[in-house]
């Protein structure tokens, strides 16, 4: 589904401002709000204001192609459309990776696989996935939105430090970061 509980856009502000990226990656970008985020505090905030000042690098990567919409492809650098296991390994290597809300969409073997590369391409990176397991199906004609598996702290804490995240909504959000 192209959007996300806000609980982690915080993290994500703060986790920017403190590495400074160069290059960011947004794995499985949705709406989009990684790469406002991103391009927010990691160019405007330095006053980098219009689109041809902007000096850092942020591509994505989403599964639907119909979810892309005008205001992506004027934040994001490029847009790749298809699986982030088979793109993310013919990428280079990133600053900072963001994949929010995306990692639930994949069974364990695959989410295994994917945090594998985001170690692997990323210097930092921050992932948000649901502390708790709840049914999503297929959406607008898209399988991928459907949720396939529920991670914990524990399962995730060998990629990095884990922190779980509450909301007022009562969605709780786990975050690993390196």
């Amino acid at each position: 589904m192209p959007h996300s509980f806000p609980n982690w856009i915080e993290a994500a502000a703060y986790k920017i401002l403190a590495e400074q990226p160069q290059s960011v990656l947004d794995v499985g970008l949705g709406f989009g709000m990684g790469g406002m985020i991103a391009r927010q505090y990691a160019d405007i905030w330095h006053l980098r204001i219009q689109p041809g000042d902007w000096a850092v690098v942020i591509d994505g990567i989403e599964i639907h192609a119909p979810n892309v919409m005008p205001h992506q492809t004027a934040l994001y650098n490029t847009i790749h459309i298809g699986d982030a296991v088979a793109i993310l390994p013919t990428l280079g290597h990133y600053d900072l990776i963001l994949c929010i809300d995306m990692l639930e969409h994949l069974h364990k073997v695959d989410g295994t696989w994917l945090l594998d590369l985001i170690a692997e391409h990323g210097t930092h990176f921050l992932v948000s996935t649901p502390a708790d397991f709840f049914e999503q199906d297929a959406l607008q004609g898209n399988a991928a939105e459907r949720h396939l598996a529920c991670w914990t702290a524990s399962e995730l804490e060998r990629w990095g430090t884990v922190s779980k995240h509450d909301s007022p909504l009562h969605e709780s959000l786990l975050l690993l970061e390196r």
